[in-house]
């Protein structure tokens, strides 16, 4: 009876893995600072997630943080960390140090070998970051704003294979202006900036920077120019626009 038992167990693992199948390759998600984002988990065995283990690793390090253990998030990660009924990795109020590989495991027992191969989830993060400050955003001041993607390749000026940043320069949406680095958009810039000669009519005015992937747009990501003190009712003339590339090189993405 007992040798029934634990075939039919087996077998039944066996149909719930092949169910749920798993993928080797590495799946790649967007988001903006500030979002929630849910990672799936493409391998699960058990659905109750008891075999479930979720790891981290940052850009540019080779050491492994593992964030939930056999379906528990680990005491120290509760703070935005959370598991979902189907075993997807849960991150709130993301941050650009969230940005990295995040990789799904199933473990059977505890003490037991992995079972089955890895899903990987990339997780890169999007970010929009005013070099003025906030207090000297006045009409005929200049703004400079910088837009980077943290990925786990890092935070730098090459974007991965298909992604690229541009900046949307009408209030109506369309019409992006693209700059990078590069024309080529298998090697674009991943940290652009935006130089502009603020206006009285910018004020309270939205500056979206937009990724795409492989022409697809992905996510945007705004930031508002405010101004502390402004007068109603006025006229100005147009806007003088600079696109300029960042000086600051860093080796930099999901």
């Amino acid at each position: 009876m007992a040798d029934i038992h634990h075939s039919f167990l087996g077998l039944l693992v066996t149909v719930l893995y092949l169910l749920t199948g798993v993928s080797g390759e590495t799946l790649s998600m967007f988001s903006r600072v500030g979002d929630d984002v849910s990672l799936p988990c493409n391998n699960v065995v058990y659905p109750n997630c008891s075999s479930t283990v979720w790891n981290y690793n940052r850009a540019g390090s080779t050491v492994t943080i593992e964030v939930v253990a056999l379906g528990k998030i680990k005491d120290d990660k509760t703070e935005r960390l959370s598991l979902g009924s189907d075993c997807s990795l849960h991150v709130s109020n993301v941050r650009a140090e969230d940005a990295g590989r995040y990789t799904c495991q199933q473990f059977l027992t505890e003490t037991g070998s992995q079972h089955g191969g890895d899903a990987p989830v990339d997780l890169s993060v999007l970010t929009i970051s005013s070099t003025t400050p906030v207090t000297d955003l006045t009409p005929d001041a200049d703004m400079t704003l910088r837009c980077s993607l943290f990925s786990f390749m890092g935070h730098g000026t090459q974007c991965i294979s298909g992604v690229s940043l541009s900046w949307v320069l009408n209030e109506t949406g369309t019409e992006p202006q693209k700059y990078s680095g590069s024309q080529d958009p298998q090697h674009s810039s991943c940290d652009i900036t935006l130089t502009v000669t603020l206006q009285k009519k910018d004020n309270n005015r939205k500056w979206t920077c937009t990724l795409t992937e492989k022409g697809n747009v992905k996510i945007s990501i705004d930031f508002t120019s405010t101004f502390s003190d402004i007068e109603e009712n006025t006229t100005d003339s147009d806007d003088v626009i600079s696109t300029v590339p960042d000086s600051s090189d860093v080796t930099f993405l999901i």
